[in-house]
């Protein structure tokens, strides 16, 4: 009994999955891959939607301190710009459906929807 326990182990770990990662046939997706290789990997989505947003960044080092400033917010902090991308991958109605959400062209969340359609 002890040995086949043993031997049933190495086969469990080979399987573990990640869990925010996404099957797509025998390919994975997980969080981190470029646009490019989630379309190698799934091929085209279903749904696009792509938006900018700006947001507030640190203070901007190319800015050079005024000597007689003694301002302590100053340099300025400035705003950085972010191209967000959503697509969903619909796999039909009887398999869950797929949100992926890129920021400047690196997958950043994967979440499940409800089934397709």
């Amino acid at each position: 009994m002890r040995s086949s326990l043993l031997l049933a182990v190495p086969l469990l770990i080979g399987t573990v999955v990640p869990a925010l990662a996404l099957r797509c046939g025998s390919e994975l997706v997980v969080e981190g891959q470029s646009k490019f290789e989630v379309l190698q990997r799934c091929g085209a989505p279903a749904y696009t939607d792509e938006h900018i947003e700006y947001r507030a960044g640190g203070p901007n080092p190319t800015i050079p301190r005024p000597l007689d400033s003694l301002e302590q917010t100053y340099p300025f902090p400035v705003a950085r710009e972010v191209s967000v991308e959503q697509w969903i991958y619909n796999f039909g109605p009887t398999q869950l459906m797929s949100s992926l959400t890129f920021e400047n062209g690196r997958l950043i969340k994967i979440e499940t929807l409800g089934y397709g359609r």
